[in-house]
């Protein structure tokens, strides 16, 4: 945590977890291997790692945590396999960078601000296995144009659009 210093981290194929926290503002981190025996991606493990461009979430990962992914402002894009269940909160807030992505269809809720400040974020695919948009999930994503929401959507939470000031069609 907070080793600005650090580029790239190659975590061996032994290791099947990863504490909250583990990368916390190492800024410089520009590339991690994450092994295919992790089956949670914790709590702000890659919060604040600004320098991380890309990343590859194995298909054994089965829940992101709250802020994750968090303040990657450099993360540009990001593959999440079929094998995720849950997105927590917060999970890609601030990833100015992000340009697209698409929500598997395991997921069926969307939790508060998860793509919260995604500035970047002109297309969003949301499947219709999701029930649930939370409270500013998709607040001050100014780059988003349009949205689909699909009709298995029963509830959306505050501020879940708040400040998408280019969204001109839902």
């Amino acid at each position: 945590s907070g080793c600005s210093k650090i580029k790239y981290i190659s975590i061996p194929s032994s290791v099947t977890s990863i504490g909250y926290g583990a990368f916390y503002n190492c800024s410089g981190l520009t590339s991690i291997n994450i092994p295919s025996d992790i089956t949670k991606i914790e709590d702000n493990t890659f919060s604040g790692c600004s320098g991380l461009t890309s990343i590859n979430i194995p298909s054994s990962v089965t829940s992101i945590g709250w802020g994750a992914f968090s303040g990657c402002s450099g993360l540009t894009s990001i593959d999440i396999p079929n094998s995720v269940m849950s997105i927590r909160g917060s999970a890609f807030s601030g990833c100015r960078g992000l340009t697209s992505i698409t929500i598997p269809n395991s997921i069926t809720k969307i939790e508060s601000s998860t793509f919260q400040g995604c500035s970047g974020l002109s297309s969003i695919t949301i499947p219709s296995s999701v029930t649930s948009i939370g409270g500013e999930a998709f607040a001050w994503c100014s780059g988003l144009i349009s949205i689909n929401i699909p009709s298995s959507v029963t509830s959306i939470g505050y501020y879940a659009f708040s400040g998408c000031s280019g969204l001109t069609a839902i």
